[in-house]
């Protein structure tokens, strides 16, 4: 699919998806969430399809390269809205809208809520300093810390190491009492929420904190992000994709899956984190999925030379060629062993020997003779 067929396809998931990159950063527009939760407050984790549409919406806002108008593929011109007449706006586009609209505003006349929505934009278009500078003089609550911690994560460099602050700003906002009434944020969808902030996006900015002060190995042998402590290995400790040694599974919850689709929505442009998530398409035995995944980590260049990394993606590459993708299945169920439709065993040919053909010749003449006498007595009896 060439660059500009992926524009169209995003910008036609735009009215669905405009605020997705804001599942923990909340912004009072719309439905923030990108794992839906349902009524109990449990997870369900999205399709592959349905995460890669989503993921590529976020990169694309992000792209300063990216085109503010959606481009039609076919005449390579800008698309016309029906309804205004005007340019439709791409994913790019309509983030860019909205910080227009906002800057235009006294800051002094901002609400804290406005300054939260201005800075979730900012850094979703790629503004990290722009977006910390949204929430100047503001370093209470919830909400605040909670963007600010993303924002120190998006500013992370050499030059401004950005894991300490970041590992601070969340311990505040998961200290700090949440809103009980954001917009979009159903209480059983914020309390998932809650404790994905407070546990496995804890967790790793504590790994990555951890590693900028110098507990990192050499680059060629970095591994997944280890946020549930798994060891990606069957029970003879080999790689093995869709086996895991039944201590290492036992380690996984449940929502495994879905926190990891959560986390890589929060930062789609994080390479080792989308590493992770491709594991557990393997463990789950969604052999296509997983080739995927780690094609793209290694195809992006930085991450070309991981040991490890290109070591899974050829046995993946074995499995998915060996028995194609997996059905649908729990992410700790065994995979299915049965073969696609395509691959079913033909049913058994008829034996085929000289001694059937001569049975079978056999019985003609035997038939044949059989005709000849009855034919025979019927004319001797006509004479009579």
């Amino acid at each position: 699919m060439n660059r500009v067929a992926i524009l169209v396809l995003a910008a036609g998931l735009g009215g669905v998806l405009a605020s997705a990159s804001r599942a923990s950063l909340h912004h009072p527009e719309g439905t923030t969430a990108a794992v839906p939760v349902n009524e109990k407050g449990e997870p369900e984790a999205l399709s592959f399809d349905d995460l890669k549409r989503r993921r590529l919406v976020l990169r694309n806002a992000s792209n300063p390269e990216w085109p503010l108008v959606a481009i039609d593929p076919q005449t390579k011109q800008p698309v016309i809205d029906p309804k205004t007449g005007q340019p439709s706006l791409s994913d790019r586009g309509r983030v860019d809208a909205r910080i227009k609209k906002e800057m235009a505003k006294r800051p002094e006349l901002r609400t804290p809520e406005e300054k939260v929505a201005l800075a979730v934009d900012l850094l979703q278009f790629g503004r990290a300093d722009d977006a910390e500078g949204a929430l100047t003089g503001l370093r209470t609550g919830f909400l605040p810390n909670i963007t600010l911690a993303h924002i120190a994560i998006a500013q992370d460099s050499r030059d401004r190491p950005g894991w300490a602050r970041a590992y601070d700003y969340l311990d505040i906002a998961n200290g700090e009492r949440p809103p009980t009434n954001i917009p979009g944020t159903p209480a059983p969808k914020l309390a998932w929420q809650l404790k994905v902030n407070r546990g496995p996006l804890l967790k790793l900015v504590h790994l990555r904190l951890s590693e900028a002060r110098g507990a990192k190995r050499a680059v060629e042998d970095e591994l997944p992000d280890r946020i549930f402590d798994v060891n990606f290995v069957n029970a003879a400790g080999e790689y093995e994709p869709g086996v895991l040694a039944p201590a290492e599974a036992a380690k996984l919850p449940p929502d495994a899956l879905a926190v990891v689709q959560q986390l890589v929505l929060w930062f789609p442009n994080d390479i080792r984190l989308y590493w992770l998530l491709g594991e557990l398409y393997a463990v789950k035995g969604d052999f296509k999925a997983a080739q995927d995944i780690m094609d793209e980590c290694v195809n992006s260049g930085r991450f070309s030379n991981r040991k490890v990394l290109i070591k899974h993606r050829e046995a993946i590459a074995r499995a998915a060629k060996a028995k194609g993708p997996a059905a649908d299945e729990p992410l700790l169920g065994p995979p299915s062993q049965a073969p696609p439709p395509e691959e079913q065993p033909a049913p058994p040919a008829v034996p085929f020997s000289f001694g059937a053909v001569w049975i079978y010749f056999g019985v003609v003449v035997l038939f044949g003779l059989l005709a000849l006498v009855r034919a025979i007595l019927r004319r001797r009896d006509r004479t009579a």
